[in-house]
């Protein structure tokens, strides 16, 4: 059997805030990397992006089967971040996450997994986008040796776009 080859999450994670997408299920490059997307990735702390859900379980019941059979039911995605926070920064860069996910804010959160953030989004990059509205700003109680931070609700309001790639012309293309 083959070991699959793994990499390291560290610094290979890229996070956006996109206040505007026309089409999410195929979001285009020019619409993500827009004068109003805001990088997130280094703001956000090492457990700052968590991503979550829930599955219900639905019954499929026979009348000839003294079994009961599952099937796949409903299911909600979650995203809270937790991000640094300085309330007295003079330039709007230090303090870019804070100013801009204000409370009823909408837009999209694009996360590619698996390369630098460094690196710009290339074809074939697979990325997934979160419909989002913000949540309050609830600032956490202060910690030895650390950063003030924020921690925020992402409320997801439609359906999530899973490893769509970016394409040739600067068109989102499913990537699977």
């Amino acid at each position: 059997m083959a070991v699959p080859i793994g990499i390291t999450s560290e610094g290979n994670v890229l996070v956006q805030f996109v206040p505007v997408i026309a089409a999410p299920g195929v979001p285009k490059l020019t619409e993500i990397s827009a004068a109003g997307a805001v990088p997130l990735h280094c703001a956000l702390t090492k457990d700052g992006l968590a991503l979550g859900g829930d599955q219900q379980t639905g019954t499929d019941d026979r009348l000839c089967s003294r079994q009961s059979f599952e099937i796949p039911g409903s299911y909600t995605d979650t995203l809270d971040i937790t991000y640094v926070h300085n309330p007295q920064a003079t330039l709007p860069a230090d303090n870019l996450a804070y100013t801009t996910l204000k409370q009823g804010v909408t837009g999209y959160v694009v996360v590619r997994w698996g390369k630098p953030w460094e690196t710009a989004l290339a074809v074939g990059d697979k990325v997934d986008v979160y419909p989002v509205t913000a949540g309050i700003q609830r600032k956490q109680a202060p910690e030895a040796n650390s950063s003030l931070k924020v921690a925020q609700k992402m409320f997801v309001t439609g359906p999530v776009a899973r490893d769509v790639a970016r394409g040739h012309g600067g068109d989102i293309i499913l990537g699977r």
